[in-house]
């Protein structure tokens, strides 16, 4: 009896730190995705993070590898100073949430807009589950108000 709890106690500290470990794994392809494709603003990077079968639940950004590097090359071509900074990364079993602050100057054309030199601040809370070391599936709430204000589409609130 005595080495069946031993051998079920080894069981669940291995288990757990196996969890515990993909967690910050997890948390780890998260910020390299950030660093490679934000800081190093390399757009073709993003393939080294996504599934092939990537589903997008955000209807304005293309679930293909592609079309989100070509998003994410109009960007930094239209915001020469784009930035992201991870203000709080979580992770639980398969998934990843963090809440990042983007900021930026529109330089240049950007979704058909000439340049307009506003200066853009917004945050995300985006949502990430990874399977076999990947991106698999993503979903974001978009702080948009300071967007529409910054591309001119609606005027500041009134304070």
């Amino acid at each position: 009896m005595r080495h069946a709890v031993l051998a079920i106690l080894a069981l669940l500290v291995s288990a757990t730190s196996s969890w515990a470990a993909d967690v910050e794994a997890n948390k780890q392809l998260y910020r390299n995705l950030m660093e490679d494709v934000w800081v190093k603003r390399q757009p073709a990077a993003i393939e080294k993070y996504l599934a092939p079968n990537f589903i997008e639940h955000n209807k304005n950004i293309s679930s293909s590898i592609e079309g989100r590097k070509q998003f994410v090359a109009a960007l930094l071509a239209g915001f020469s100073d784009y930035r992201a900074e991870i203000q709080i990364i979580v992770a639980e079993g398969d998934m990843v949430v963090a809440r990042v602050e983007w900021t930026g100057t529109q330089d240049g054309p950007f979704l058909g807009r000439p340049a307009t030199g506003n200066k853009l601040r917004f945050s995300t809370a985006d949502f990430f589950r990874v399977e076999n070391g990947k991106f698999v599936e993503h979903w974001d709430v978009v702080d948009s108000l300071p967007r529409a204000v910054a591309f001119g589409l609606v005027p500041p609130p009134a304070r």
